[in-house]
């Protein structure tokens, strides 16, 4: 079954940018006073639910808002409810959308100059509401064609719509209300995204044999696109999460169309995505369903990055001109798997946001991985003992302090002096441990196996494995930053910004390629150094394809990514058997 996405799925900059400004005031908040959101931030309950875990609740009836702070939400309000809730005592931050904002400015433009205004749009929408408070009450809202015959006489008419509204019956709407009113002023006030939206769903809907459309049952934008898949003839299913998606109603379809409302976050859509793909028809469609559940399995249950962890301690070996042994590749692939598999269930909530398929997979095998997890960190406690007391107390430590990274170690009596209670709370330190965690199991310990003092081609093959590991758990933190930001972590592209963090990357790629070319002329590393310089260009290029879209979804660039490593121990290989 072949499924197509819509590239406009999921939120649009209004309800992004209105989100962004609610979890900046979260974070910012120190104690005094809540955060409050005068009426849902977005009609999607299951992001709803995770911003209440996170304190941050709706305004209801006499809610006490002194010393709090209170998010306009995208669909705006109207000037008086503004007022009201700052002689309330309440902080309000206008996260209202520019899109609306314009709209806003026209009516109370034109009413001061007695124009009376038509809304073209839901009746009781909280977007039509808040824009009637700026018409003096001179406002009339047509959300049926029909009704434009039952408005009263007016002298002179603003003619607006609704941000989300259809831009096809606006079009009509606008020609019917300048027949009856002559002295009409018309403006289109349809956001971009939103038009772009629906003609692609248009055409989507067109080339497909049956459309799934994700989205709250109390957005209205999403309910529109439901309409207009339906207008086009294009069986059409509405659903909020995969749960409720029916696979059987998909029996007879070979072309599926997936897109969203402009509340409903990317999550949500990859796990109707993959619910779907996971619908098999054919032999071959369930040959290759079961070549991608394998490939999957390999993936997600970590035991590919361990094998990139054991690849990539091969190659720090060679670089720095010692013997590879096995027993490093066990130790690194032992200590990265556990780590991995171990962090996963640590970070439930994060796993389940981003990583839909993971989450199933850990969920269903949860005892087992659990088990596996602890049997790997104790593998290779023994394994590093056997070797050698150094290197024992090296992988015995860097455990102890992947537990103590998560622990509170600050009183919270202390939190207004000392923000960040644990280390897991300061921004960016999730990537650096991380980077650091892959270049001690992979570079540092076959150095301690060499009782030599420390030497240029240790800092080297320190440099290439931390820059590798961190490149790679940065990029796939851009890839989760919608659900990082919901769940409250400030992972580098949350603190920095995703502009700053891609040149941080672009830096790094390039100082890790001078010093691999670098190392081998000046003798503090073999002639591998020049080899590995394909590792990367490699993570120069999964980086780039991922910022241009071609690759995003969740196992897909993982696998990609954590391939690098796969591909140093095969260019290590390949130079030890060719240069020895």
């Amino acid at each position: 079954m072949k499924v197509k996405v819509a590239k406009t799925a999921g939120f649009c900059m209004g309800v992004r940018r209105a989100m962004d400004i609610l979890l900046d005031a979260a974070n910012e908040k120190n104690g005094d006073g809540n955060v409050y959101t005068d009426g849902p931030l977005i009609h999607n309950p299951q992001v709803l639910e995770y911003l209440e875990k996170r304190g941050i609740q709706v305004v209801k009836g006499q809610t006490n808002l002194s010393k709090s702070t209170v998010i306009i939400r995208a669909h705006g309000v109207t000037p008086d409810r503004r007022k009201e809730m700052e002689d309330m005592g309440a902080k309000v931050c206008d996260a209202t959308c520019p899109h609306v904002m314009r709209v806003q400015s026209i009516i109370k433009k034109y009413a001061a100059q007695g124009y009376s205004t038509i809304i073209v749009g839901d009746k009781g929408h909280a977007e039509v509401i808040g824009l009637l408070g700026y018409a003096e009450g001179k406002g009339h809202v047509v959300q049926e064609l029909e009704e434009i015959e039952e408005l009263p006489p007016m002298d002179k008419v603003c003619i607006v719509a609704q941000t989300t509204q259809d831009r096809r019956m606006f079009k009509e709407a606008i020609e019917r209300i300048k027949n009856r009113y002559p002295n009409s002023e018309s403006f289109e006030t349809i956001c971009s995204s939103t038009y772009k939206r629906q003609d692609e769903v248009i055409s989507l809907s067109k080339s497909v044999d049956a459309m799934i459309v994700v989205g709250g049952r109390g957005s209205a934008n999403t309910t529109r696109l439901v309409k207009i898949c339906e207008s086009q003839g294009t069986p059409t299913i509405h659903v909020e999460t995969d749960a409720e998606l029916n696979l059987d109603l998909l029996k007879d379809y070979d072309t599926i169309g997936v897109t969203a409302g402009a509340s409903t976050p990317h999550w949500m859509i990859k796990r109707v995505v993959e619910k779907v793909h996971s619908y098999k028809v054919n032999t071959c469609e369930k040959f290759l369903f079961t070549l991608k559940n394998i490939i999957s399995f390999f993936v997600g249950s970590c035991v590919y990055v361990g094998f990139g962890a054991a690849s990539l301690s091969y190659a720090s070996s060679a670089l720095l001109g010692i013997q590879p042994r096995l027993s490093f590749g066990f130790i690194a692939a032992l200590f990265i798997f556990s780590m991995q598999v171990l962090n996963h269930f640590s970070n439930k909530d994060a796993v389940a946001l981003n990583e839909p398929a993971r989450a199933k997979l850990y969920e269903k095998k949860q005892t087992l991985f659990v088990g596996l997890g602890i049997a790997g960190a104790v593998a290779s406690f023994i394994l590093g003992f056997i070797i050698s007391k150094s290197i024992f107390f090296c992988i015995f430590l860097a455990s102890l302090f992947g537990i103590f990274y998560r622990l509170e170690i600050i009183p919270k009596s202390l939190s207004r002096i000392i923000r960040y209670r644990s280390l897991e709370q300061i921004p960016g330190s999730k990537e650096i441990f991380y980077g650091i965690a892959w270049a001690v199991s992979t570079a540092f310990i076959p150095f301690l196996d060499t009782n030599r003092s420390f030497m240029p081609s240790l800092s080297v093959a320190l440099a290439f494995t931390f820059s590798v590991a961190f490149i790679r758990a940065v990029v796939l933190d851009i890839r989760d930053i919608q659900g990082d930001r919901i769940l409250g972590k400030e992972t580098i592209p949350i603190a920095i910004g995703k502009h700053r963090t891609k040149l941080i990357l672009t830096i790094i790629t390039a100082l890790v390629a001078i010093l691999l070319t670098v190392s081998p002329f000046l003798g503090w590393t073999t002639t591998l150094g020049y080899y590995l310089l394909p590792c990367v260009a490699y993570a120069y290029a999964y980086q780039y394809l991922f910022y241009k879209g071609i690759i995003s979804e969740g196992l897909i660039l993982e696998t990609i990514a954590d391939f690098n490593f796969i591909l140093a121990g095969i260019i290590a290989f390949i130079w030890k058997s060719t240069c020895f």
